[in-house]
């Protein structure tokens, strides 16, 4: 199931294949040469703001909390030059080889007590490094969990095995996967067609930066051998909102090269990871909150949410401690004056419009602090429900998460949300906002 960890690997992903080490997720910090005990001593070897570099290999290295664990987090760089993509055609573990003083960095950090698990991550070429680097690491290897998402991943010359510590995140209309894990079929057309080569040849210059036309031709004989992505697949959805249109080599040709960006990784799997409700989370109905406030339901036997979707939001009961049906109705007259469920246009428009669920969640500031959350397009009140507070994020400029938990050790062990708290029980108990 994809959760918030997932979301965080994407944008580390996305933070090594933009050289963006200063965008890393909040919470995490970039580790030096000195911290991860990596000795800078070869011609074209750096280190600088987390990022591990061997000539035009790249990876980006931070540690922080992820899930609740500390967690030491590898992200393999994707192509973004000429050696780069020519390697992911020809056989990545050539540019796996320039990282085995990283690689032994890492396995040494991992095992030296300082960190719970260890998470490795890539896009693209990244993608295919992380492969490497499992195949390398099976179960047992080191003291700590170890566990891996690829974005886009071509795959790799693995074994294909169903690894449960991987999951491959795959746009199912993506040029470069679909090349990659079909490379034998695609070298046997190459190899009939002087027409169709070119055509494969142009898209692959399309999909893969700074490959030229006449390198893609040039490594047709090479396709001889499908690359593997060793793990499980997670589908997401392709520009059709299928399944895809890529089923045959002439569909390769065809296929748009946008659909490999790692921004779209980010924003798909982030809206994958926290589900908007009405999507089958329905992650902002608290039954359980509904029927302690309203024992008439309870009494009843009726479904909680049934009854505030037909009687209970008309009656200005709330659905949740985080969302006012009354504050809401009265800070929108339009919403009110068209008799819709408020909650329900909360879901659907009011976040992306702005619109605060309680007086105590201001979204504009939400979205305006996180970014990430922006750029992913989901619901800030849901992210902040279920990963936001633990995160450390704000809600507002008025309540301060880290301060409120400090202040209120029974809410910080409990381990509960403290706005959901403060909203429910803190404001009767005569808590202060820190």
């Amino acid at each position: 199931m994809t959760s918030i960890r997932d979301y965080v690997l994407a944008q580390f992903s996305e933070a090594a294949f933009l050289d963006a080490p200063g965008t890393l997720p909040a919470g995490f910090t970039p580790l030096t040469a000195q911290q991860l005990g990596v000795v800078i001593d070869a011609p074209g070897e750096s280190f600088q703001n987390g990022v591990y570099r061997f000539d035009n290999a790249a990876a980006l290295v931070g540690v922080g909390t992820l899930g609740g664990l500390q967690t030491l987090v590898v992200a393999f760089r994707g192509a973004d030059d000429r050696v780069d993509s020519n390697a992911v055609l020809r056989d990545p573990a050539t540019e796996y080889a320039k990282f085995a003083e990283l690689v032994a960095a890492v396995d040494s950090f991992a095992a030296g007590g300082q960190v719970q698990q260890l998470a490795i991550t890539g896009h693209s070429l990244g993608g295919s490094l992380t492969q490497l680097y499992m195949a390398a690491h099976p179960a047992g290897t080191l003291p700590v969990p170890l566990f891996a998402d690829t974005f886009g991943s071509p795959g790799a010359l693995v074994t294909d095995t169903p690894d449960a510590r991987i999951t491959n995140y795959v746009v199912v209309d993506d040029p470069a996967v679909w090349l990659g894990e079909n490379r034998q079929a695609v070298g046997n057309v190459l190899g009939s067609s002087d027409l169709v080569a070119r055509g494969v040849a142009d898209q692959a210059a399309n999909v893969f930066p700074g490959l030229t036309s006449d390198d893609a031709r040039a490594a047709v004989p090479l396709l001889t051998t499908n690359y593997e992505n060793a793990g499980t697949d997670v589908n997401l959805p392709g520009k059709a909102g299928g399944t895809g249109p890529i089923s045959s080599v002439a569909g390769l040709v065809t296929a748009d090269p946008d659909q490999h960006e790692i921004s779209l990784y980010v924003r798909e799997v982030g809206a994958l990871a926290v589900r908007t409700p009405g999507s089958g989370t329905e992650a902002l109905f608290d039954a359980a909150y509904y029927l302690r406030q309203n024992p008439d339901v309870a009494a009843a036997g009726v479904n909680a949410q049934q009854h505030y979707d037909s009687f209970g939001f008309k009656e200005g009961r709330d659905p949740s401690a985080l969302f006012s049906t009354s504050f809401y109705l009265a800070g929108n007259p339009d919403v009110a004056a068209a008799g819709v469920n408020p909650l329900q246009h909360y879901e659907t428009f009011g976040f992306k419009e702005g619109r605060d669920p309680d007086p105590f969640f201001d979204t504009s500031f939400y979205l305006q602090n996180n970014p990430d959350i922006a750029a992913a397009g989901i619901d800030p009140l849901v992210h902040y429900l279920l990963f936001g507070w633990s995160e450390g994020r704000d809600p507002s400029a008025e309540f301060d998460t880290s301060s409120y938990l400090a202040a209120n050790q029974d809410v910080a062990v409990a381990g509960v949300n403290p706005l959901l708290h403060y909203l429910e029980f803190g404001i009767a108990e005569g808590r202060v906002i820190a």
